[in-house]
């Protein structure tokens, strides 16, 4: 079990944005800029369509909507706790990512969620996402779209296809459509995770995360959850 999987308080749970996110939104009036002030709202109701970026079986009892930024360190943690997550859950358990680039303080934001989003296209967006969070340090130090093309090759995409989705403008709204779904809930930081439709305090472990998961189980079927067994060694 990797320090991660352990205890993330030393990665920081949420980016805030601080003021000079705030000084931007008083001077442009952006509704696609996130306000500094207040808190997530406590509880959302979300329709999940086809079009969404989602991962986990549509019959399982529990939904976690998480809003992610490619480039916030704290969202990388998080990435392969869920991983495990879905793992421990195969049957309870289905995550839906949502698009929330904090343009004003990471750059590469929104170039990494069209990445993202293109190789979604070719049904290859969670494999996209896990090659970004753990390439964060190097494509965000970069311009262009040289290492996510580089990343699409290895993923076997359709590099032409890739290049057009990439750049094309409904990659764009749809990304800007997310982005506005969370302001309007209030979602100021990443990540903001609901737990069907419940907003939570993000978790400091994996088993604190398991917990929260296995309750959520519980409380919606009254039943014990589905989860995977450790492989145990024939004697």
């Amino acid at each position: 079990m990797s320090f991660i999987r352990k205890n993330i308080w030393g990665i920081g749970f949420v980016v805030v944005l601080g003021g000079a996110l705030l000084s931007m939104w008083l001077a442009n009036k952006n509704s696609n800029i996130p306000s500094s002030f207040g808190t997530a709202q406590e509880t959302a109701n979300f329709t999940i369509t086809a079009d969404d970026n989602i991962k986990g079986p549509n019959t399982a009892k529990v939904t976690l909507v998480e809003f992610s930024d490619f480039q916030c360190p704290a969202c990388k943690a998080y990435a392969t706790v869920i991983d495990d997550l879905l793992i421990e859950f195969p049957n309870d358990l289905r995550v839906v990512y949502k698009f929330f680039p904090l343009k004003s303080i990471h750059f590469r934001a929104q170039a990494s969620a069209q990445a993202a989003e293109a190789a979604g296209r070719q049904g290859k967006f969670f494999e996209m996402s896990k090659i970004l969070f753990e390439n964060q340090e190097v494509w965000s130090k970069e311009s262009g779209s040289e290492s996510f093309e580089k990343y699409a090759s290895s993923l076997g995409l359709d590099l032409e296809k890739f290049k057009t989705d990439y750049n094309s403008d409904s990659a764009k709204d749809k990304i800007n459509a997310q982005l506005k779904e969370g302001i309007d809930l209030n979602v100021n930081g990443t990540p903001t995770m609901y737990l069907n439709g419940k907003k939570i305090t993000n978790p400091s472990s994996f088993e604190q995360f398991k917990q929260m998961i296995e309750a959520e189980i519980q409380a919606v079927s009254g039943g014990s959850p589905t989860t995977t067994e450790p492989a145990t060694n024939a004697l």
